[in-house]
């Protein structure tokens, strides 16, 4: 397939849907054809006609960008939530307590869930920026984030049913004393839509997994 082609294909895949929709409405009436006239007459030409081939691929495309129950699932998040922040610098070390704030909303057509959190860390001021979604192609969740006290990405990924009260994922990140990416896992149990616990393992100084964070989220 030629690049032009692909290019075709992938607009096709983005617009395909509403233009459907659109028609299904009743979009076809007399307005609706004589604005299409007008747009024919400012030069806007009818996309060439599709392959079989082609046709299916863009119907894989289209499912692929389409939100499912695993994106439903994530929306429920949306709102403002207020923290209980429980942190260990190592493993047997005393706990450190804070309280914190967290806003998610859905982005992108509810594609993703993005998080903002501000709190504080080791009695300084603290933000991070979390984004969270499903990916209809691996099938797998996954998370980003980045936040005040680093300058690296965390990169999770994990298989959780939509209807799963816990999710488990895994991925890596800078660590700034190892001076390399270890890795690190989180888990989330959700009690009910207004009340769930975060928490992060990690490698402690001996490079065993020890849990470093705990969040208490509450729905405000």
């Amino acid at each position: 397939m030629t690049p032009s082609k692909l290019v075709l294909l992938l607009t096709a895949a983005t617009f395909a849907a509403p233009v459907a929709k659109a028609q299904d409405a009743g979009a076809q009436d007399a307005g609706a054809q004589d604005a299409g006239a007008r747009a024919q007459d400012a030069g806007t030409k009818a996309p060439a006609q599709m392959s079989a081939a082609e046709q299916e691929m863009m119907q894989k495309y289209m499912q692929a960008a389409t939100p499912g129950p695993e994106h439903q699932k994530l929306a429920k998040l949306a709102g403002k939530w207020k923290l209980q922040v429980t942190s260990w610098f190592a493993p047997g070390a005393p706990p450190q307590k804070s309280d914190g704030t967290a806003e998610f909303k859905t982005i992108l057509g509810g594609r993703y869930v993005q998080q903002e959190v501000k709190g504080e860390m080791g009695g300084q001021p603290f933000e991070g920026t979390g984004t969270m979604g499903f990916d209809n192609v691996t099938k797998e969740r996954f998370a980003t984030w980045t936040d005040s006290m680093s300058t690296g990405l965390m990169v999770m990924r994990g298989k959780c049913p939509a209807d799963a009260k816990k999710c488990t994922t895994k991925g890596r990140m800078s660590d700034t004393v190892a001076g390399k990416e270890v890795p690190f896992s989180e888990t989330t149990t959700m009690t009910d839509d207004d009340h769930f616990k975060f928490e992060l393992r990690g490698p402690g100084p001996d490079g065993k997994q020890f849990k470093m964070l705990e969040i208490v989220y509450t729905r405000q």
